[in-house]
């Protein structure tokens, strides 16, 4: 569970509180230490925040908006 992409999430969610998908999209794909495919970059950002929920690591705060677990 130790990508960097997991990583930059709970970065981004630790720095800015709680972030809407769209708003962790814009963090994510303007990174430049983020190797994203065009083809592929949204299904890799949410299927890394599915993983994270998995984990206990984030939360859902509300419609399309998620913030780090308080587990």
């Amino acid at each position: 569970m130790g990508s960097k992409l997991n990583n930059e999430i709970l970065d981004a969610l630790s720095e800015n509180g709680e972030l809407a998908l769209k708003e962790l999209y814009k963090i994510l794909f303007d990174n430049p230490n983020l190797d994203l495919q065009e083809s592929t970059k949204k299904h890799r950002v949410r299927s890394a925040l599915y993983n994270l929920q998995q984990h206990e690591k984030i939360e859902r705060g509300g419609d399309a908006t998620y913030r780090v677990s308080d587990k």
